[in-house]
């Protein structure tokens, strides 16, 4: 009885501390890398000549992936690397390389501790470190040279079809430095923290997403997203979404100026929008109807019209997930804004172009309340061209142009703008 409890427990042993090594060895074993190698070309023309922007960069994002040691602990780190092919003979290189230096940039872009536990049914995951975050009303940006990161910690959980997110942050890696920033406001006090939480739920064809952001003493926000897909007999598919979204003062940093200068709002700021769209075949059409309401406020004596400004602050990046009043050169959500948009678009896979995608976009806003007295308007007309190449995986274009026009808008101005981008994913 003895040897044969002897040889059990030995035999127990030598497996459990196989499994132990097989699961540790899958942290190094399961690692993989890949990135991202970019040229995009960005250019703004100002029709008043005044504040032309962009540059053409070279760049790279390099991502080192680490599998899970006993299938729940990893880590994972990213280079990001950018330079000058033409840096615009502008101040500004548009984000694309170091503001006013137009110096390109080498850093540690990524670098997280990471861990899973249960399944996709019932489970949570979780980053802590310099990471990218899009969690509740904490976004980022991956539209140039290199992205933007966090520092902070970012949490997911699942409960059968329930999604909940929470993220906490104190630092940003902005797009376009070399080196981790503190939140600020514009007047460049220090902005300690921003926390976020999302809600996600869907059933059918029906779904439901609640997010939030908090920045500490100075601006809190919400936004909830409604959705139904109808698909149709036929193949045919319409989508219908609403989004209202409230922005709030938080606290004695908020002055409400936006975070770089532009005009923000007083006590509280309120978007609603609805929009509809309609697939057939490779084709849709989409349009949309959104309504702005921003308070006044006194900045330097003086009352400015109101805006909803929607960042956690300079050098963060916020969330803005309406379709209505998105654009590429400018975002329609000015006091008393009423906004229409208009949409279509085609792939042209079945007409022997695969991978080739066409996206047109018009937006007309107006009725803004300016102070002092009369309305203003804007418009913008966009297109999105997109190709895939099939003969190099990983390899794509995309031509983005959009023309934008205003009527006593304050401070802005009319404007092209181009933007060219060449990647290849590895």
């Amino acid at each position: 009885m003895y040897r044969k409890s002897t040889l059990c427990l030995a035999i127990t042993a030598a497996i459990t501390a196989t499994t132990a090594h097989a699961d540790f060895s899958s942290l190094y074993e399961d690692a993989t890398i890949g990135g991202k190698l970019r040229t995009v070309y960005i250019d703004a023309d100002k029709k008043d000549g005044k504040g032309d922007a962009g540059a053409w960069t070279a760049s790279a994002v390099i991502n080192l992936k680490s599998g899970y040691a006993f299938d729940m602990f990893g880590f994972d780190a990213s280079y990001y690397g950018a330079d000058a092919i033409d840096d615009g003979n502008t101040k500004d290189p548009k984000n694309l390389l170091i503001y006013g230096s137009k110096k390109g940039m080498s850093k540690l872009g990524q670098a997280y501790l990471k861990g899973k536990f249960g399944d996709k049914d019932m489970g949570a995951s979780f980053k802590a470190g310099r990471t990218r975050i899009y969690t509740g009303l904490i976004s980022g940006s991956g539209s140039r040279s290199i992205p933007s990161s966090w520092q902070g910690i970012d949490a997911d959980f699942n409960f059968s079809g329930l999604n909940v997110g929470v993220a906490w942050v104190n630092a940003v890696l902005p797009r376009d430095t070399a080196g981790m920033k503190q939140m600020e406001t514009y007047e460049g006090k220090r902005i300690d923290s921003i926390l976020g939480m999302e809600a996600n739920y869907k059933i059918d064809n029906f779904s439901l997403k609640y997010m939030n952001g908090f920045a500490k003493d100075y601006l809190k926000g919400h936004q909830f997203i409604v959705k139904h897909h109808t698909k149709m007999a036929d193949g045919n598919g319409l989508t219908l979404e609403g989004n209202y979204r409230i922005s709030q003062e938080n606290g004695d940093l908020w002055s409400g100026r936006g975070g770089w200068g532009g005009n923000g709002f007083g006590d509280k700021a309120q978007t609603f929008d609805f929009n509809a769209k309609y697939s057939f075949g490779a084709a849709y059409v989409r349009a949309g109807l959104g309504y702005t309401q921003a308070d006044s406020y006194m900045y330097d004596g003086s009352e400015k019209t109101g805006r909803h400004y929607y960042d956690f602050g300079r050098y963060s990046y916020g969330a803005w997930n309406t379709w209505t009043n998105s654009g590429l050169v400018e975002e329609f959500y000015w006091d008393g804004e009423k906004v229409i948009a208009l949409g279509f678009g085609y792939n042209f896979a079945d007409a022997g172009f695969k991978g080739l995608t066409i996206d047109y976009k018009f937006r007309h806003g107006s009725g803004i309340d300016v102070v002092g007295g009369g309305d203003a308007s804007e418009t913008e007309h966009g297109i999105d061209l997109k190709y895939k190449f099939q003969n190099v995986k990983g390899l794509s274009t995309r031509v983005r142009y959009a023309v934008y026009t205003h009527d006593d808008v304050p401070g802005e101005s009319d404007e092209n703008q181009l933007r060219v981008y060449l990647d290849y994913k590895f």
